[in-house]
This record gives structure tokens, sequence and C-alpha cells, in this order.
């Protein structure tokens, strides 16, 4: 069911479903790509960071795939390339930027959190915004493009006024977005990750009654529905395609569990390990990668998929990076 919306101001972290007022920043993805947790906000009123310099970008950077990254205590997006890791620019002065995801062109979304309440697009290597979508009255962690269609769902963790998340759906990433309300059944309180599979169906998981939970919006469909994992996260991290399986974060563990489902039954197929991971919210699985920030640790570090075991790459330079997402270039034709 599409449900009205509501103002204030809020966060709440995913598998506690603690509320946090008053806080200045954080979230995913990742969101999930992800989705924001305690330790990964802190303290100050909602809006730009003050005294940043302008966004940049190296005159190369469309030319390579790139890494954009949020951090969630400078309120800056920094943009490497990938996978080499090296600084390429930087989106400054953003409304406490959190979740991102990317499409099939390259465009890079940013949701913008606590108070900020828009998702903002560039595209690819690009400085300045190409377009604003508004989310106001709700706080919008992780996002995801459909492959198929480009459409755009937003996980809205919690209402402005500490109310119930809800799923936001921008079909061709325009317009002013359709509302869906989490399951009716299983007391659901936020919804922190969303993700799309090849199907067009939309996965995502939050907290209900302080625990973990995940639900579907399925093709076509105007409501949503629980979904049960045979076993799995106990904390919510990212929902993401890997290209043959949905997979399920869980940001406590640093653990990738993938899945296929039969109707709303999710069976796990296998698991990625990602050795030495801390408070890992907002990862981007991009084909033999799988990139993880470390609210925990500041660093970003690089992992092989779906092998996992020990980082290959660490990518310094955030504070407390948040979401991620990787936005791949353009080939010329031949």
């Amino acid at each position: 069911m599409k449900i009205s919306r509501s103002a204030g101001y809020a966060l709440a972290a995913c598998a506690s479903a603690a509320i946090v007022a008053g806080c200045g920043a954080g979230s995913s993805t990742a969101l999930g790509p992800s989705l924001p947790n305690q330790q990964a906000l802190h303290a100050g009123p909602p809006g730009v960071h003050p005294d940043r310099g302008r966004s940049w970008m190296s005159p190369d950077a469309k030319k390579s795939d790139l890494l954009y990254v949020t951090d969630s205590s400078t309120y800056d997006v920094y943009v490497y390339s990938f996978p080499k890791g090296k600084l390429v620019g930087t989106l400054t002065n953003e409304n406490n930027p959190a979740g991102m995801c990317s499409d099939s062109k390259g465009d890079v979304y940013v949701t913008q959190l606590y108070g900020g309440g828009h998702i903002v697009e560039y595209a690819h290597g690009g400085t300045t915004p190409i377009k604003t979508l508004n989310d106001s009255s709700y706080e919008p962690g992780a996002c995801s493009v459909d492959p198929s269609t480009g459409d755009l769902a937003v996980a809205n963790i919690v209402s402005d006024s500490f109310g119930q998340g809800t799923l936001m759906v921008f079909k061709n990433a325009s317009g002013s977005g359709t509302l869906y309300a989490p399951p009716s059944s299983g007391d659901w309180f936020s919804v922190n990750t969303v993700g799309y599979d090849d199907k067009s169906n939309i996965y995502f998981a939050g907290s209900c009654n302080s625990s973990f939970c995940a639900g579907e919006l399925a093709n076509n469909s105007s409501s949503t529905e629980n979904v049960s994992l045979n076993k799995g996260p106990v904390d919510c991290g990212t929902v993401e395609w890997d290209g043959k399986y949905v997979t399920f974060d869980d940001q406590s563990n640093g653990t990738v569990y993938r899945y296929t489902f039969s109707g709303t039954e999710g069976t796990e197929v296998s698991a990625t390990t990602l050795d030495g991971s801390s408070e890992v919210d907002g990862s981007w699985i991009s084909g033999k990668y799988v990139v993880a920030p470390q609210q925990g640790g500041a660093d970003v570090l690089v992992y092989k998929y779906p092998a996992g075991g020990k980082a290959t790459k660490t990518i310094t330079g955030s504070t407390q990076p948040f979401g991620t997402t990787i936005s791949v270039a353009k080939k010329k034709k031949k």
C-alpha cells in the first residue's frame, strides 16, 4: 500500500532500532546499497559543512571507472580512480551525504540524510548536479537503480518525525516518486537498505521489533511482503544484485550472503567473509571486486569477489566513510 508523508527529524539504527535525534550526518547504501548506525554519527546540526573548498575533478577522471565514497564527517564525496584508488576529485558542501548508487550510464546518485531530504544526481566524473529529486519529510539512506528500467529505489530509514520508514520509487529516476509502506505484519520500524534484482524486484532490510528483518516489493506489485532467509545476517548492511544472486550484507561481522529466492523464501547459496572489516554499512559489488567502507576504521577496503578473505587494497583519505558506489566509464566504440 502507498502511504502519506509526515514531518520532523530522526534516525534509526538497523538491528537495534535505536533512535538518535539531532545528529548531523550518516548512512548508505548503500547504503545499499546502505545504512546508518550509531557509531557512524557525529554531533551537529543538519546542513553543509562550513568552510569547505570548491568541488574539483581531474580532467582525466571521466576516462576511467570511478569509486565514489561519502564521508559523514566532512560532508564531502571523495572520488577515486578504480581499481587504482588514486584521488581524482572531491564533491564538497554536500548536505549530509549518505548512501550512493549508480546506473548503467555511470550517473551517480547521492542521498542526503538528516534534514537533506533529497537525492542528487551527478554525471560520471561531473562536479555539478544534473538533477535533484525531492524526498522531504524522510531520511533517505541506501539507493539502487533498476538496470532494466532505470527506476530508482530509495530506502527511507525513518520519517522526520520518528515515524516508520518507507520505500520511495522514482520511475526513470525522475518525478515526484511513489511511497510504499513496509509489510503491515512483522512490526517493521526502519527501512535501512534496498536493492533491485535482475527481474525488477526490490529487496530491502531494516528493523522489526529491534531485530533484523527483510522484505520485497515484487515487480508490478503495489504492496510489500516479508521475506524469510534460512540463515544469514543479524544486522543489515547492503542489499545488492551481484550478477547472479541477491546479496544481503551483515555490517557487524563483515559477511556478504548470497541467496536464491522461491517466492518469499530465500535460501543461502554461499557467503563471502571480508577479513578485518569493521562496521561495513555501504559496500558495493562490481564484477570481481567488493568495496567495503570501514565506518569503524576510517579506510575503504577492497576485496576480491566472491573470494573475500584479506583485503587486496586499502584506500585512505576518509574520516567516516559511509556509502560507496563504482561508476563505470563509457567505453568508446572502436
